[in-house]
C-alpha cells in the first residue's frame, strides 16, 4: 500500500495531542531499539519508507500542477519545506555547561564587544498559523528556549559581526536565512498569548502587551514597533510563545539579507552573512540568485554598478526561473569581478 499526505498548503497545521504521542511512543522506541539507538539509523528507516511506501518524494507533472489535477506528491521543494515546519514545531533545548546548576535565563540584551569579525549560524523556529494575516501558537514549555546571545562584536565601521546572521538590540535579538528572518523578543513573567497584541503588516512590525503589570510602572506597554527595512509576506510570518520568549517569524517578500529589522535599530555587517555554508543545498537556479543578491548588495555598499546595469540588458531568462527574477551566472559575475580589480 502507498499512503499519499497530497495537499494544496504544504504548510505544517497538524499538532498532535499529548495522548496521540503517547499512543505512538511504543513502537518509535521499538523501532530506535532496532536501530541500536543510533538516531542517524532511525532517521534513514524513517525516510526509507517515506521513499518507498509514500509520496513524499513524488514529483507532480508539471501540467498536472497547472491544471490543479495532481493527487499525489509535492511540488519540487515543498516536502523539504513541510520537514522543516515539522522539524521547528518543538523548540531546542539548550544543555547547561556540564557541572553547572544555573537555569537558562531568557533572552536579554547583549554587552557590546570590539573584537575581529567572526561569524557564525543558527536558526530558531516556525509554527503553525491561527488568525489574520499572520498566525500564532502558545507553548507552555520550560524556559529552555533559546539561550542568551553571546557579547555583541563590532567591526571598525561600527557594525555588528552577524550572529546566526542576524544581530542584537536593547528589545530584541533575531537570526536569518535568505528567506526569513526569526526575531526572538523578551517579555514580562506569565504572559500568555491571550496578552499579547502582535500585528505583522507588509511593512511594519507591532508588539504589544494587552495588560502590562501594575506592579512595574518601568514597563511599557509596547515591546516592539516600528517600520520594517523590508517587506514581509504577512500571510506566511507567524508567531509562537515559549518559555518568556515571543518568537516572530517573518517571511521576506524578496530573497535578500538584511541589515537590521526595524529602521533605526542597530545594523549588522551582511558582507559578514554567511551565505555559503548551505549554498551547495540549493538547485542551480537558486544559487545563482544567491550569488547575484549577495553581489548586488556588495556592489551598492561600494557606490558600484549593479548585475543589472553591468549586464546592460536582461538575458534570456530560463523557463525555471521566477518571472522577473534576472539570471546571473556565476562565469559573468566573475568577469566582470576581474575587469573591476585590473
Amino acid at each position: 500500500k502507498t499512503f499519499s499526505s497530497h495537499s494544496s498548503d504544504y504548510r505544517f497545521k497538524t499538532k498532535m495531542n499529548h495522548k496521540n504521542t503517547d499512543a505512538l511512543d511504543a513502537p518509535l522506541i521499538a523501532l530506535t531499539n532496532q536501530c541500536g539507538g543510533d538516531l542517524r539509523t532511525v532517521l534513514g528507516a524513517f525516510f526509507s519508507f517515506l521513499h518507498r511506501r509514500t509520496d513524499f518524494y513524488l514529483i507532480p507533472h508539471e501540467e498536472d500542477l497547472k491544471q490543479g489535477s495532481a493527487k499525489m506528491g509535492f511540488r519540487e521543494g515543498d516536502a523539504e519545506k513541510l520537514l522543516l515546519a515539522s522539524f521547528r514545531q518543538f523548540p531546542l533545548r539548550r544543555l547547561p555547561k556540564v557541572g553547572s546548576t544555573t537555569p537558562q535565563a531568557t533572552v536579554t540584551p547583549a554587552a557590546v564587544e570590539k573584537i575581529p569579525p567572526k561569524a557564525s549560524a543558527s536558526a530558531p523556529s516556525k509554527t503553525e498559523p491561527k488568525k489574520d494575516d499572520s498566525t500564532s501558537t502558545e507553548k507552555s514549555a520550560p524556559k529552555d528556549v533559546p539561550a542568551p546571545p553571546e557579547a555583541v562584536r563590532l567591526t571598525d565601521e561600527g557594525l555588528q559581526v552577524p550572529v546566526g546572521n542576524g544581530g542584537s538590540t536593547k528589545r530584541y535579538t533575531w537570526t536569518q536565512t535568505l528567506d526569513e528572518c526569526s526575531v526572538l523578543i523578551s517579555v514580562p513573567e506569565k504572559t500568555h498569548g491571550k496578552d499579547l497584541d502582535v500585528s505583522i503588516k507588509a511593512s511594519s512590525l507591532s508588539v504589544k502587551l494587552k495588560n502590562p503589570p501594575q506592579e512595574d510602572d518601568s514597563s511599557s506597554p509596547v515591546l516592539v514597533d516600528g517600520t520594517l527595512t523590508e517587506k514581509v509576506v504577512p500571510s506566511e510570518s507567524t508567531w509562537t510563545l515559549e518559555g518568556g520568549v515571543l518568537i516572530v517569524v517573518l517571511y521576506k517578500h524578496k530573497k535578500s539579507f538584511w541589515s537590521t529589522i526595524i529602521e533605526g535599530d542597530d545594523k549588522i555587517d551582511t558582507t559578514l552573512v554567511d551565505s555559503r555554508r548551505k549554498i551547495d543545498e540549493y538547485d542551480n537556479v537558486t544559487q545563482a540568485q544567491i550569488r547575484k543578491i549577495i553581489f548586488d548588495q556588495s556592489q551598492a555598499r561600494k557606490g558600484l554598478s549593479s548585475s543589472d546595469e553591468i549586464s546592460g540588458k536582461k538575458p534570456e531568462i530560463p523557463e525555471s526561473l521566477p518571472p522577473g527574477v534576472e539570471y546571473i551566472n556565476q562565469e559573468k559575475l566573475d568577469k566582470h569581478h576581474e575587469q573591476t580589480m585590473k
